[in-house]
């Protein structure tokens, strides 16, 4: 009898602790995970700075939230539009693209828009942000697609990064975005 009481009791005990963890869990699910246009904004533009194969290309990445979708424009060299496309829901539509991006570069430039500007819309993307301790905000993010890419988020502003650097696995290709507007 006291060998069921005592399993009662250990019983009792790990139901109780189990508990507790349940709630130190929630309370700390205050993480916030930057997202550009995710409120009123309406417009952000971000210069883009492309490093592969030991050269640099620059752009100008633009974004327009429209009525029930966001319009991205790739703009290069004496205001060349290399690609308008709009994301609408889950699913981006295509404008138009320039033929000098390979099919691959096109779907890596898709899921880095999902992860600045529609997170929560990468479900068939594995990701995962790291917190430096005590703090809400990330200061990185690795995301499995096509191509694994690491960001890394720097200078914050309120909730939006200023800075933000994606590199994919071993280096290779380098991509630096620089906030110049958010509205």
């Amino acid at each position: 009898m006291k060998f069921l009481n005592l399993i009662v009791l250990s019983l009792c005990f790990c139901a109780c602790a189990t508990t507790s963890g349940i709630k130190e869990s929630a309370q700390t699910t205050g993480k916030v995970i930057p997202v550009f246009m995710a409120n009123g904004q309406h417009r952000t533009a971000l210069k883009t700075t492309l490093e592969t194969k030991g050269k640099t290309h620059n752009f100008l990445l633009l974004a327009t939230k429209k009525e029930g979708y966001i319009n991205f424009k790739l703009i290069g060299d004496f205001a060349a539009v290399l690609a308008s496309l709009n994301l609408h829901e889950n699913n981006f539509e295509y404008e138009n693209v320039a033929e000098i991006f390979p099919p691959q570069a096109v779907t890596t430039f898709e899921e880095i828009l999902l992860a600045l500007f529609a997170p929560d819309k990468q479900e068939n993307l594995k990701h995962k942000y790291y917190f430096k301790e005590g703090e809400n905000l990330p200061h990185k993010l690795k995301q499995e697609g096509q191509v694994n890419k690491t960001f890394l988020f720097e200078n914050y502003d309120g909730n939006i990064p200023q800075n933000i650097t994606v590199k994919t696995k071993f280096n290779i290709v380098k991509i630096n975005f620089e906030l110049l507007a958010h509205d």
